[in-house]
């Protein structure tokens, strides 16, 4: 997100390309009709499909945020409600691209949940009774005689009672919550969790999942009771990875449904960073794992030094050797004297003796294994490493002096040195085991901090061959393979992806088999591609989409009928769009009718909304009658519709309450609407008593914003209420701003809480950018304070943004240091702009340092491009520069721009193939341009790059 535009600036939502799980196609089809629809602004959808007759419910605001990016509000949506706000979402888009494709999505899911096996519940313990190590608390380095089990004494600081406060609220109000603690590596998360379930959920079981598929097995085998603590640590692997979106949709399900449940989890600042919302539409593959995190405010900061607690740990370090060492190893480090908890677990250390190099503190080998484990987790391997894939892989790591050995255990022994456990030494691989049962390590993983460091240090570097060929050999499982062929594909190693992507389909991996068919597509093997795509329907799908996308519509007609022939509604819908398009109506009439007959009304559906967008009414009021026929309910929404505009209310009304009886909440809504236009009053009210009364609050919450249009703000104020009491979150945030804007504001305040209360962290953003507007600085500031508590730092961003307007750059720096205190270290990043628009560069300069001590990772790259975009070539030059040195990926492409204006071809070149080797989708296209304007030909790039970083010649 631009945190320097202004409020309420309608921002695109960024693209998905979803891995491996029953919502790829779903979100991805999704995304597409956004595109096609023109990117829309959130109020706009909102908007129109509370106005559309269509739809079997009206989604909120923050709904469709959630589904599309950013959800805000709401922990009581129930299960039928979400479905049906996601398919209202998804029909509309399609209806304004001319295009329907939501029906599949929500059967897909009914089946992912169906068809889940049943999974034993787990022996269920409470957090003691786990221990803190077997729940991942890093031991502490032993001193002396020290017992190395014994937790070292704890100290609460504000992210503890930060967290606390949101387990208390969880168990107390019988709300779920979702907490995730970021932090950089060994600064105390788990431990932070560990303590906090022990003292507020001290009776609650734990329970802890293996990995991806047993969360979604566990969610959909409802093995998972209320009062359950959901353990999460290290959550990037459950919301990353080829099932992360499936776990993501897995645990929303969960904490709407089951309450109260309480996920606590913790997870790198570079990973929340990928969850966090964006300005770009492009390459988001994390949709649903955004809209969760954004929704239940997750993320609670901790800081990587002790900073003012430092004192207090020095006291407790009095009666601990182990914590006394860690503070005098912490002060003997210059600018480090607040890092102790990483010097208690070794950290540090771990890092300085593996960039000391090969042959010091490790061996040869010893070094290459580290590097080879990390180089699998950083492109997605879901899990610990198997040692035949860390075996084979290891020679491309090693010059050929150093594979010369005499020793047959050589693995073994390197492996052992690099995770003994005993005697508190340090240990850079942590032994794990895949296969069920007991027996010896076969997997391993980084050590997390010595990993952070190590991925951040390589993240602009391609695998060597060895690697991807013991990836392809030995990779554990489909998702595993699919994850690295999705790093190879964004690599252009095409030839990787396409060898991982048949491994994985091998193993029964449906999503690589759509992957696949898409990679033969692009490379123009179009007889490959069909050929890969077999009897999959969605890879059939997938294909039309790009033939049709590429102007082919014979081939996109021909592959839909294909797709329909493998069992997909999808490609009838398709087929009955192009077809109707294509003037063929009664081709389009067959398909529909095929559809129908195939179990979905959704063809007829989408003949009607195209023929009423053509203003021919009579044809699409026949085919929303065939849609009902066909048993789709909200086809009533399209015959009520249809009869207002003829000016016929009171067969609108008649069709409405048939779309309602029949469970299509939205309709109550469009009464209210209708009601309200004819100045019925009364007749709208009886609508929304009438909803309420079947738990659809919305209703009301409609008939308080008309009321307030009209200035009728005590009539407002009652409505708002009713929606609350029918369960509504948002109305309060609407109570809030009302009775803040009439000046009131100790009701607007007790509403907030009230907001608060039922999981909604906006009232009092509302409430702090409202006072902002009117200029009362320390209101606003107490205000934010109170948003950022329940999860939601952008009024911080807002604060700092208005009072830098306002000449007051030390508030700024104030609001700025508060939202880092959050966990947002996107404000500095912002004032870094801002202040390099208004000319100040050496202030932005200072801001975007101090948002990279945060954890601001982006912070130099966002200021190259607002350098860039000022013709400060120099200057930016110099912060892509900095932004590249500190890991940033993003930044090579600015280079490789710079470098190109200037005709520099040769580090343009340079610097988009780093780019292409750290995954940047945009350095590929720069490469290609470059390479056309000084090789005079375009006779290249088809089939992506070898394992060395040429051309290949082939697939």
């Amino acid at each position: 997100m631009k945190r320097d535009e202004s409020p309420g600036s309608a921002r695109p939502l960024t693209a998905p390309r979803l891995p491996a799980g029953p919502l790829r196609e779903f979100k991805s089809h999704l995304y597409r009709l956004y595109v096609e629809a023109g990117a829309p602004s959130l109020d706009q959808i909102v908007r129109a499909i509370a106005e559309d007759d269509t739809f079997k419910a009206s989604p909120s605001r923050d709904t469709v945020n959630q589904l599309l990016g950013r959800g805000r509000r709401g922990t009581d949506r129930v299960k039928l409600a979400g479905k049906l706000d996601a398919e209202a979402l998804a029909i509309w888009l399609a209806r304004t691209a001319g295009r329907m494709d939501v029906e599949e999505v929500a059967e897909r899911t009914r089946r992912l949940w169906s068809e889940a096996k049943s999974s034993p519940v787990p022996a269920l313990r409470t957090a003691e009774q786990y221990g803190a190590a077997a729940l991942g608390v890093h031991a502490a380095l032993t001193v002396g005689d020290w017992d190395n089990e014994q937790l070292t004494p704890y100290l609460d600081r504000e992210h503890d009672r930060l967290l606390r406060e949101r387990l208390w609220r969880a168990a107390t109000g019988r709300k779920s919550a979702l907490v995730l603690l970021v932090g950089q590596s060994s600064t105390g998360k788990t431990r932070a969790a560990y303590e906090a379930v022990c003292h507020d959920l001290s009776d609650w079981p734990v329970m802890v999942p293996a990995g991806q598929a047993e969360l979604i097995e566990w969610v959909a085998t409802d093995s998972i009771d209320v009062r359950t603590v959901l353990w999460l640590d290290e959550a990037q692997r459950y919301l990353l990875g080829p099932l992360g979106e499936a776990c993501a949709d897995a645990l929303a399900a969960l904490l709407d449904q089951v309450a109260p449940v309480v996920a606590v989890g913790s997870m790198w600042p570079e990973y929340a960073r990928g969850l966090a919302p964006r300005s770009s539409p492009e390459h988001d593959e994390h949709i649903q794992a955004r809209g969760l995190l954004e929704r239940y405010r997750a993320e609670v900061h901790v800081p990587d030094q002790l900073g003012g607690d430092l004192a207090a740990v020095r006291k407790l370090a009095a009666s601990d050797a182990r914590l006394a060492a860690a503070v005098a190893a912490a002060q003997g480090t210059a600018g480090c004297e607040g890092r102790v908890i990483q010097q208690l677990t070794g950290g540090p250390e771990l890092v300085r003796r593996y960039w000391s190099g090969p042959g010091n503190y490790f061996s040869q080998i010893e070094h290459a294994l580290i590097t080879v484990t990390v180089d699998a987790q950083r492109l997605g391997y879901p899990g610990p490493v198997p040692v035949a894939l860390l075996a084979e892989a290891v020679e491309g790591y090693l010059p050929a002096t150093a594979r010369v050995t005499v020793d047959a255990a050589w693995f073994e022994d390197a492996v052992q040195a690099l995770s003994r456990q005993a005697g508190g030494t340090l240990s850079a691989l942590v032994p794990e085991r895949i296969e069920h049962g007991l027996g010896a390590p076969d997997a391993y993983r980084s050590e997390d901090y010595l990993d952070q460091s190590v991925r951040t240090a390589r993240a602009h570097l391609a695998p060597p061959e060895q690697f991807w060929q013991a990836a392809a050999d030995h990779a554990h499982s489909a998702e595993a393979l699919q994850a690295l062929g999705s790093a190879a594909y964004e690599r252009r190693r095409y030839q990787c992806a396409a060898q991982l992507y048949r491994r994985a389909i091998d193993l029964g991996g449906s999503a690589a088999r759509q992957a696949l068919t898409l990679l033969l597509a692009e490379v123009a093997d179009q007889v490959g591609a069909e050929s890969a795509a077999d009897t999959d329907p969605d890879a059939w799908y997938a294909l039309g989409s790009v033939r049709e996308e590429e102007g082919d519509m014979d081939g996109a007609c021909r592959t839909f009928m294909k797709s329909a022939e493998q069992g997909s509604t999808w490609g009838w819908v398709a087929l009955a769009r192009l077809r109707e398009q294509d003037g063929d109506h009664a081709g389009a009439d067959q398909a529909a009718e095929q559809c129908a007959q195939a179990g979905s009304a959704q063809a007829w559906l989408t003949l009607a909304r195209l023929r009423e967008r053509l203003k021919e009414s009579e044809p699409a009021r026949s085919a929303y009658q065939q849609a009902v026929s066909a048993g789709e309910a909200s086809a009533w929404l399209g015959l009520g519709k249809l009869s207002e505009r003829a000016g016929d209310d009171a067969e609108a009304v008649s069709a409405y309450h048939r779309a309602a009886d029949a469970g299509v909440t939205s309709a109550w809504t469009r009464l209210v609407y209708l009601h309200w236009a004819a100045k019925d009053e009364k007749n709208a009210v009886l609508a929304a008593e009438q909803a309420a009364a079947k738990g659809q609050a919305e209703p009301w919450t409609v008939l308080g914003r008309l009321r307030e249009q009209q200035d009728q703000l005590d009539g407002a104020a009652e409505a708002f209420a009713a929606a609350a009491a029918a369960g509504a979150t948002n109305a309060w945030s609407h109570l809030a701003r009302l009775r803040e804007v009439t000046g009131t504001h100790t009701d607007a305040e007790q509403a907030a809480r009230e907001a608060a209360r039922a999981g909604d962290a906006e009232a009092w953003g509302l409430l702090a950018h409202l006072r902002v507007e009117a200029g009362a600085w320390t209101q606003a500031e107490a205000a934010a304070a109170e948003a950022a508590r329940l999860g939601n730092t952008d009024p911080w961003a807002g604060l700092a943004r208005s009072l830098e307007a306002a000449g007051d750059a030390t508030g700024a720096d104030r609001a700025a240091e508060r939202a880092a205190a959050s966990g947002d270290p996107d404000v500095w990043a912002a004032l870094a702009r801002i202040r390099e628009r208004a000319g100040d560069q050496e202030a932005a300069a200072r801001a975007a340092a101090r948002a990279l001590e945060v954890g601001g990772i982006g912070a130099w790259t966002a200021l190259g491009r607002v350098r860039e975009g000022r013709e400060d070539i120099e200057a930016a030059e110099q912060a892509y520069d900095l932004a590249a040195q500190t890991g940033d990926t993003e930044a090579w492409v600015g280079l490789g721009r710079i470098y190109e204006s200037a005709g520099r071809w040769p580090d343009a070149e340079a610097a988009y193939r780093t780019g292409v080797d750290a995954g940047d989708t945009d350095a590929w296209e720069g490469l290609l341009r470059v390479l056309e304007r000084t090789s005079r030909t375009s006779d290249f790039g088809q089939f992506g790059l070898d394992t060395e970083g040429r051309f290949a010649e082939k697939l």
